[in-house]
């Protein structure tokens, strides 16, 4: 079992779902990349905060660390299937499951499809797909993310 370590950015259901800033197999890389995120965007007030599209400071919530049990190789990327859930005009975003290839990743992403599908859902829910480079920061910033519709692509790579 590996551990995989995300390093989430914790924004109002609001503004948008939370931001996964990298992947990371190496808990110190990624403590040094939470702290660089924080130190980069943290104000006279202490406050963690990210300029959106709209010229608008949002306040971050929190920038933590999950860990992730995997029953995985080491691999160059993770692809990690996410749950986005809506609902009184909020996005939520779950993690479900982290795979080394996108194969697999496609296959439980269409598992949970299925359910949910089968389900009564009272709010609506989508999946996808997003491909991280292992021990990297991600290359779309917050901002980036916040400006993006969340469904992804034909591939439902986001």
């Amino acid at each position: 079992m590996k551990i995989i370590y995300l390093c989430i950015i914790g924004i109002s259901g609001y503004e948008g779902p939370d931001f996964i800033l990298g992947a990371f197999d190496n808990r110190d890389i990624a403590e040094k990349a939470k702290m660089t995120f924080i130190k980069d965007n943290q104000n006279e007030e202490n406050q963690v905060k990210v300029l959106t599209e709209k010229d608008r400071w949002i306040e971050v919530e929190e920038v933590k660390l999950s860990s992730f049990s995997c029953d995985i190789p080491l691999s160059d990327f993770y692809y990690i299937i996410s749950r986005f859930s809506e609902g009184f005009g909020q996005i939520y975003r779950d993690i479900e499951a982290i795979f080394d290839n996108y194969e697999n990743a496609l296959s439980k992403l269409e598992q949970l499809e299925k359910e949910y599908n089968e389900s009564d859902a009272s709010f609506p829910e989508y999946f996808a797909i997003e491909k991280l480079q292992s021990n990297q920061v991600n290359a779309k910033t917050v901002t980036q993310w916040l400006a993006s519709d969340f469904f992804g692509d034909d591939n439902r790579l986001l």
